[in-house]
């Protein structure tokens, strides 16, 4: 039995990754995809077969141009000529934002002007004047500024919106999508809608030339509208598009359900492949568990203190407070548990190379691919090598803390370092504070590449799954937080 299951959890990942991968290339089948760059923008270009127009997609706070290729998809099989870019300071981007963010004049002014560029490039490579703009949570404020300075803006698809530059006569037309889950922003919606006329979700409403209407993606939140089948429909519904569009003979690009099932099959199939390692000869007991939780607590001080010192980084904004706050942690952390590494090499090396390897080469690719951009290149790799020495100190610290426990114990001694974060980026908004997207990114390090580090810790020993959680959390953090310039 210990060998058969191992061989059934093997052989059922393998298929649903098999599987999710097909149906995730046949979405991308009939649309032809290349990359670009405009300027010093990434751009990636999906032309479907038709005669539609020209539509520019841009995406949140925080995204990529992969998080927007389900709504891009769904628009190219309509027919229509599709570019998606990276925004600066975000994807493969190799340019930082502006500091500037609470001014209309700074930060968002430098996005706006960066959606023209693309649109008026975009527009001479189509030779289609008319355009659609197409964008997702930040995006919106942002496309809806830039339609204004553009003459030809014909649709204006706004996704998660909120944006002050809406007004009674602009954009004239309007579709507003929104999560079932985003209660704030479905009445943003409305209150759009009712600009014009009162209405209702799911109704159109038309006064003269303007015409809106708000719709929900059901179950959904923030992210998850991106992928919602409600959002490809409603979004083509709007944009018009092939007569077989609305005949049913071309549905939209599902790939939500797919790009979960791929992670998650990429995720289960480490568990089997860890008997390739081998088991260590000697375990350490694990420290006391008061040790344990004095280990997680008394660093919460120091590390919020360490997180307010102005640390130059790269020229990154916030970057040097965030290495400061893992790096005090972690070796307070370590001086309290009195850590002794049991260094066994052929386990270490081994441990590590299976969970760089497995952890980046398969499931962050698989994830940079369809997902949302996790791969440091560029400026990204730079900002990764220099985060690695903290990143380092902290996860040795963080697995031999939890080491040997239960998941519940595991879970709770994690507590603290989240919530000492989530203050520190309370307390240092102008800095750290910025980079409030490093919270979530982390949470989701600790569950998915902290589980596949605990497998690998009791096959092979603690030191190479926490050198190699080490090295991860350094290029998740690195790949996918957007870039800010110092003041």
């Amino acid at each position: 039995m210990t060998r058969i299951l191992p061989f059934l959890l093997s052989l059922g990942a393998a298929c649903v990754i098999l599987l999710s991968l097909v149906e995730l290339e046949g979405a991308r089948s009939d649309v032809q995809i290349r990359d670009m760059v405009f300027g010093q923008t990434p751009v990636t270009e999906y032309l479907g077969e038709g005669a539609g127009q020209l539509v520019v997609v841009s995406h949140g706070f925080a995204g990529s141009r992969q998080m927007m290729e389900g709504i891009a998809l769904s628009i190219a099989r309509a027919g229509h000529s599709v570019y998606v870019f990276d925004y600066l300071g975000h994807g493969r981007h190799p340019d930082a934002l502006s500091p500037d963010i609470t001014t209309v004049t700074g930060t968002t002014e430098d996005l706006v002007q960066q959606t023209l560029d693309v649109v008026r490039e975009a527009q001479a490579r189509s030779g289609d004047d008319r355009v659609a703009l197409v964008g997702h949570s930040m995006a919106t404020d942002v496309i809806i500024r830039a339609a204004e300075r553009l003459n030809d803006v014909n649709v204006v698809i706004a996704i998660s919106m909120y944006s002050e530059a809406v007004t009674p006569t602009h954009p004239k037309r309007l579709l507003v999508l929104s999560g079932a889950q985003e209660t704030r922003l479905r009445e943003v919606a409305m209150s759009t809608l009712n600009q014009v006329r009162e209405a209702s979700e799911g109704v159109t409403v038309q006064r003269d030339q303007v015409m809106r209407r708000a719709a929900v993606a059901p179950y959904v939140g923030h992210v998850g509208v991106l992928w919602s089948p409600v959002t490809s429909q409603e979004s083509v519904d709007w944009l018009g598009g092939k007569r077989e569009w609305f005949e049913g003979e071309i549905a939209p690009a599902v790939t939500g359900p797919w790009i979960a099932g791929l992670l998650a099959g990429v995720f289960s199939l480490f568990w089997p492949l860890l008997r390739l390692l081998p088991k260590a000869r000697a375990r350490k007991a694990p420290s006391s568990l008061r040790r344990a939780v004095l280990s997680v607590l008394i660093p919460v001080p120091f590390a919020i203190l360490a997180s307010c010192i102005d640390l130059p980084l790269l020229g990154l904004s916030g970057f040097g407070a965030l290495f400061l706050f893992f790096a005090v942690w972690g070796s307070v952390g370590l001086i309290v548990l009195g850590w002794r590494p049991v260094i066994e090499a052929r386990q270490t090396v081994l441990s590590v190379l299976l969970l760089l390897i497995w952890g980046l080469g398969a499931f962050a690719l698989a994830l940079d691919t369809y997902g949302a951009a996790f791969l440091p290149i560029g400026p990204r790799l730079t900002l990764m090598l220099a985060l690695i020495p903290a990143m380092l100190v902290f996860a040795l610290s963080d697995r031999a803390s939890v080491d040997g426990r239960h998941w519940l114990m595991r879970l709770a001694l994690r507590i603290p370092v989240v919530l000492a974060l989530f203050g520190a980026m309370l307390l240092n908004v102008a800095d750290i504070g910025m980079l409030f997207t490093v919270l979530p990114v982390f949470v989701l390090f600790l569950a998915v590449y902290g589980t596949m580090a605990h497998w690998a810790a009791q096959r092979a020993g603690p030191l190479g799954p926490a050198l190699a959680s080490g090295i991860i959390l350094a290029w998740s953090i690195a790949a996918s937080t957007p870039l800010f310039a110092t003041a």
